[in-house]
């Protein structure tokens, strides 16, 4: 699916889907509720159209779907696998319990790799869901690499448009910074090679 992280270890990961850690962004650190749990709240979360904070009305719909779609996807995957399918005195078994067993019966195995990139999915389609990734484009400002304004894109109906090139990624840690025209890269203190980016931050 996507490369492993260096340090990854699967009993941490399928620690933060299942149970309460603690999770660390940046400097910050604090404890963090289940994954799967969270996303339950999500797809429970709304549904009325009422804000969860009692003020104002929106639609709570798309991210229900989403939220439900998901759920759906890990309960089927994990179902599949579930080593104690078909006996009817454990169906009862959460969600996240059913998780934790599967992939310790599989711990060690040639499929832990597998398993670990699953689970690395998983988890970050989650916080992807509960926390939209932030990114903005950054209007007038040249690429340092092929001193480019802007970037070709193609529309949904195979048009063209032209796109700022510089994008910012903010939610990642640390900060990203791409050229969509030459693909460059800038991460944590190499954004000062993008000139003018502090202030227009």
């Amino acid at each position: 699916m996507f490369g492993l992280p260096p340090g990854s270890s699967l009993a941490e990961v399928v620690h933060e889907l299942t149970a309460t850690h603690i999770r660390t962004v940046g400097e910050l650190s604090g404890p963090e509720p289940p994954l799967l749990q969270m996303l339950e709240r999500a797809i429970a979360s709304d549904t009325s159209g009422a804000s969860g904070n009692g003020g104002g009305t929106r639609s709570g719909a798309p991210v229900d779907v989403i939220a439900l779609t998901l759920w759906t996807e890990i309960s089927q995957c994990v179902g599949e696998h579930w080593p104690y399918r078909g006996d009817l005195s454990r169906a009862g078994v959460p969600l996240s319990e059913r998780l934790v067993i599967w992939t310790s019966h599989l711990a060690g195995t040639s499929q832990e790799v597998h398993l670990l990139e699953m689970c690395l999915y998983w988890r970050k389609s989650i916080r992807d869901l509960l926390e939209p990734p932030k990114s903005i484009p950054l209007r007038g400002h040249q690429c340092p690499d092929c001193r480019k304004f802007w970037a070709a894109s193609l529309n949904a109906d195979g048009g063209m448009t032209w796109i700022p090139a510089i994008l910012v990624h903010l939610s990642e840690v640390p900060v990203r910074a791409e050229c969509r025209s030459c693909d460059s890269v800038w991460r944590g203190g190499e954004l000062v090679d993008l000139g003018a980016l502090e202030s227009a931050l």
